[in-house]
């Protein structure tokens, strides 16, 4: 059964999928509280996306499992992307990637009020070659 909450959260992965973090705002909070890897509030959160969209310009957010409980929402998220520009200092590899990422919402009255995100950063640096194992995804 899809509940509003979850809803709320499907849309913001359509937003991250859309390359338009400045869209957040429809989903979150402007008083909203971000842990980890999404920043402190919404405008870090919009800007770690924004830096994040800007080398996998082509994102694509599979959600594999949302479980909502009270006022949370954790989702467990696969991502597939094509590295195109330069990112955290290794030049555009064209090679695909394809990653996790485990986020923690509270949601109220319809908004996002918090997040706590954290993303397999060691398979991508691992598959664009940043690594001295690195092979290809």
């Amino acid at each position: 059964m899809e509940t509003t909450e979850k809803g709320v959260i499907r849309r913001f992965y359509e937003i991250v999928g859309s390359g338009r973090p400045e869209d957040l705002d429809e989903v979150c909070s402007p008083n909203l509280v971000g842990h980890a890897g999404a920043g402190s509030n919404l405008a870090e959160l919009k800007a770690a996306i924004g830096s994040f969209l800007a080398p996998f310009p082509d994102l694509t957010a599979d959600i594999r499992y949302l479980v909502h409980e009270g006022d949370l929402i954790s989702s467990w998220v696969s991502y597939t992307a094509t590295h195109q520009a330069d990112f955290a200092g290794v030049p555009a590899s064209g090679r695909r990637v394809k990653f996790a990422e485990w986020d923690l919402f509270r949601v109220s009255g319809g908004k996002i009020v918090e997040i706590t995100q954290y993303c397999d950063l060691f398979t991508i640096m691992s598959q664009i070659g940043a690594l001295p194992t690195a092979a290809p995804a």
